[in-house]
């Protein structure tokens, strides 16, 4: 004797929370083709079979946002149609041509419910269907990646040219735990035209860049992928969104600034193409009236080019010293052709109240002075990324003062 058949409403009822729907016509749940009865009896007919599992499963609760939706047809099933959704938002997804897989293609949001209604069919050609749902986690906190040109121009742009001493750099806006730098690193990719053998480093909790062992190449490209949206970290918190961008690197631009000789050599894909009389650093380290000690010298290493101003607003407060009696205090004026090659306020720019010093002696608080002419050549040549390195001068450039990404020998990066 026959036990009596399953319907498709009990079926689903015993299985919903597993989020596997089984599609069967046949007596029992095994799903399988059955053969004939005994006592001698006629065979039966075949019997329809078919199973199609959802994941996530129905009803499940923080899930991934990356953890693609997929459906899977087993047992003689097919897959006709797919439906994820929440609200008005509809996630896009890939149907195998055998109809034996749905797989999603768009990331899931944060802390929402979707819906997954799937139209299927058994091996007999009956048409099935079943709605499940799930929610995504909501996360305890979440950190913004951002792709960086410098901390004064945030952001990069496909459509600029950069020197060829521009790191690539993301940054966060909250600090990244050392436990969880390495799930970070995993989700960055970096590839360039001509390639590279670069690699990543913190130079502090909310800042990684990436370089090579030296300068890039001139015109050199660099693609940068950072598949950072829902990176789980251990505390809980979730990374918030994908980057990418396009670097293109122009001709090569070093300039080479002699704290000693006081001239600055132009070099152009490696080429000498000028040479510059300039006025450096003093050198002298001084009380700036509020305790703090102003040490007035131009740093000595590679410092990157951030960005320039046609004219920028100077007073001796803006480095400390607040002393109107000093000799070197002076009040807020107007610079012009001003490159910034640090965040502590180093320049390239126009001086002409003292030119009789330019090539002569260093007198500056710590720019790098050069006369009319020279300074709105070294203006017009000068991009974001360039390199404006220093000798024969101390102390030695910090990492985090600008982008002192080369002050570093390999060995340390």
């Amino acid at each position: 004797m026959t036990k009596p058949p399953f319907t498709l409403r009990s079926v689903v009822a015993a299985i919903a929370a597993t989020g596997l729907l089984v599609l069967t016509g046949c007596s029992g749940s095994s799903g399988h083709w059955q053969g004939s009865s005994g006592g001698g009896g006629a065979p039966q007919a075949p019997v329809a079979t078919g199973v199609i599992t959802v994941t996530p499963a129905a009803n499940s609760k923080d899930v991934a946002p990356v953890a693609p939706v997929v459906v899977t047809a087993t047992e003689g099933a097919k897959v006709t149609a797919v439906s994820v959704t929440a609200g008005s938002t509809t996630i896009s997804g890939t149907l195998a041509a055998d109809g034996t897989t749905w797989t999603s293609t768009t990331a899931l949001k944060f802390n929402t419910k979707y819906t997954v209604k799937v139209t299927g069919a058994d091996s007999a050609g009956t048409a099935k269907t079943s709605t499940s749902t799930f929610t995504t986690v909501k996360p305890a906190r979440t950190l913004s990646p951002s792709l960086w040109t410098n901390a004064l121009i945030e952001s990069v742009s496909d459509t600029e040219t950069y020197g060829v001493g521009q790191p690539v750099i993301i940054h966060f806006n909250h600090a990244v735990p050392k436990a969880d730098r390495a799930a970070v690193e995993a989700a960055l990719h970096v590839e360039s035209t001509p390639a590279v053998d670069g690699q990543w480093h913190w130079v502090d909790n909310q800042d990684i860049h990436y370089r090579g062992q030296q300068y890039w190449a001139a015109h050199s490209v660099i693609t940068v992928t950072a598949n950072l949206y829902g990176v789980k970290l251990d505390d809980g918190t979730y990374t918030t969104k994908n980057l990418s961008a396009t670097l293109h690197i122009g001709d090569s631009h070093v300039a080479i600034a002699d704290n000693k000789a006081h001239q600055m050599k132009v070099y152009i894909n490696d080429k000498l193409v000028k040479t510059i009389p300039v006025s450096m650093g003093n050198g002298h380290t001084i009380d700036g009236g509020n305790g703090n000690m102003i040490d007035m010298s131009t740093r000595n290493g590679p410092h990157v080019v951030i960005n320039k101003e046609p004219f920028h607003m100077m007073s001796s407060a803006s480095y400390g010293l607040v002393d109107k009696t000093s000799p070197y205090y002076y009040a807020p004026e107007k610079v012009f052709d001003a490159v910034r090659i640090s965040y502590t306020g180093e320049f390239v720019h126009l001086r002409t109240w003292t030119v009789g010093d330019i090539g002569v002696r260093n007198t500056s608080h710590g720019c790098i002075n050069v006369g009319d002419g020279n300074a709105q050549y070294m203006y017009s040549l000068l991009v974001p990324g360039d390199i404006v390195t220093v000798v024969n001068s101390d102390p030695e450039l910090e990492v985090t003062d600008g982008l002192g990404d080369w002050t570093l020998p390999w060995s340390q990066w």
